[in-house]
């Protein structure tokens, strides 16, 4: 169809074209940004090309994903600046998962005339950052990106800042923020962004151990998610899973990991999906079914297919010693906690703890206590920074050795620590499960 036809798009197909890519981008499905007038077929049309949206249409479109209807319409926003037009290219690159460019579009956008365009820049080169495993410098370049810009307009930039406090162990700054962007989207009636921050505060909350508050949160943003938004309701399942192991309750925890992973499944994101077979493993494992542990663990290294970030393989390292450990096998064990224990950076101070508490029980299993008896050492000043049910573990297998050593008194004080952890009351961090 010809432009003079349609004066408000450049072509049919290309507006289909950016549709389908600013979705990808966002992460979003179709029912996700459907609404009434506007249904998914409607969409799949359009990104077919084979329909001409309306200047409406268009509008909420681009309000939904968060891009300009211009851009959507046209290819480039009224009035928009080159150093604009820059930053949306290397946006873009960046959700496709083309580090490089990226990196080259932010940095040459650094002294950008626009404070805008600047503090978008250092925003996505502390979310490359954390792609890239380093939360510790995500942090800094997010918080300097702040402080050019206090609003951040970015959410995913917003998101990427509260996941790196949370990988960090610093949960109190992750729930202050997802709080502060959850009152914003609530006052800007972005039903879409006040989805989103609901569950990122309600895993904050877990991770902190504020179970309640998560419970209700979770409780809301079901009654109010619309049944078309599956990746969104997986999700939810996914922190419910997580509310549920946390609570000691692992039969539920499983139901709703796979209802979850069902969910997941049925998407096109590999990478989200291979992290939630992480995930499914851990509350496997806790329920004690091994076999299906395995199976998690097995299809989510099929699905990595060499995406998986050094964390992602430290992450699932652990859960698989957990699982030879569990059954019966010390030194396979032994040298995947290794491996784990060395492939965490700036890791949850807790999953830095879980690897060499799992790696001394392995030690334990080989008849070595003196390696087992420093590396529980370890693991209690790691698992020591936040309250966690992984403790009891630790604490009784040091106490075990503090007795088997003759050293009675000092094995009673850790055996009435473990017997004080209580699992209802204490968060517990499970690797990817923050992601």
């Amino acid at each position: 169809m010809s432009r003079q036809t349609h004066a408000h798009i450049d072509s049919a197909a290309a507006v289909g074209r950016r549709l389908w890519e600013a979705r990808q981008a966002a992460g979003l499905t179709q029912g996700a940004i459907s609404f009434p007038g506007c249904s998914v077929g409607y969409i799949s049309r359009i990104e077919a090309g084979g329909r001409v949206p309306s200047l409406q249409v268009i509008r909420e479109l681009a309000r939904r994903l968060g891009v300009s209807e211009g851009w959507l319409a046209s290819g480039r926003a009224e009035n928009q600046s080159s150093a604009e037009a820059a930053l949306q290219e290397a946006t873009l690159a960046l959700r496709f998962g083309e580090r490089e460019a990226a990196r080259i579009g932010f940095e040459a956008l650094l002294d950008a005339p626009e404070v805008l365009v600047r503090a978008r820049a250092q925003a996505g080169l502390g979310q490359l950052a954390f792609a890239e495993d380093d939360a510790r410098l995500a942090i800094e370049l997010l918080t300097q990106a702040l402080q050019l810009d206090h609003l951040l307009g970015d959410a995913a930039a917003v998101e990427t800042l509260g996941r790196a406090y949370a990988r960090v162990g610093e949960e109190e700054e992750a729930i202050g923020l997802f709080r502060t962007a959850l009152e914003r989207a609530g006052a800007n009636e972005d039903t879409l962004l006040r989805l989103r921050f609901s569950v990122l505060l309600a895993n904050a909350l877990i991770d902190g151990g504020q179970f309640h508050e998560a419970a209700g949160l979770l409780g809301s943003v079901i009654a109010d998610l619309p049944a078309t938004d599956t990746l969104s309701l997986a999700r939810v399942y996914w922190s419910q899973s997580r509310l549920h192991s946390l609570r000691g309750d692992a039969d539920s925890a499983v139901n709703y990991a796979r209802r979850a992973l069902a969910l997941i499944d049925s998407s096109e994101d590999r990478l989200y999906a291979a992290r939630a077979y992480q995930m499914l493993a851990h509350v496997e494992i806790d329920a004690g079914h091994a076999d299906e542990a395995l199976a998690a663990l097995e299809r989510g290294r099929e699905l990595f297919h060499g995406e998986a970030s050094s964390h992602d393989i430290a992450t699932y390292a652990l859960e698989e010693a957990r699982l030879l450990a569990a059954l019966g096998r010390p030194e396979e064990a032994a040298a995947l906690a290794m491996q784990s224990a060395a492939g965490f950076r700036d890791a949850h101070p807790v999953d830095v703890g879980r690897s060499y508490a799992e790696l001394a029980r392995s030690f334990v299993e080989l008849g070595d206590l003196a390696r087992a008896r420093e590396l529980y050492e370890l693991a209690i000043t790691f698992l020591d920074a936040t309250p966690n049910r992984y403790q009891r573990e630790a604490y009784a297998g040091y106490g075990q050795i503090l007795e088997s050593a003759g050293e009675t008194a000092a094995a009673i004080v850790y055996y009435k620590k473990a017997a004080g952890v209580d699992d209802a009351q204490t968060p517990s961090q499970a690797g990817t499960l923050r992601q």
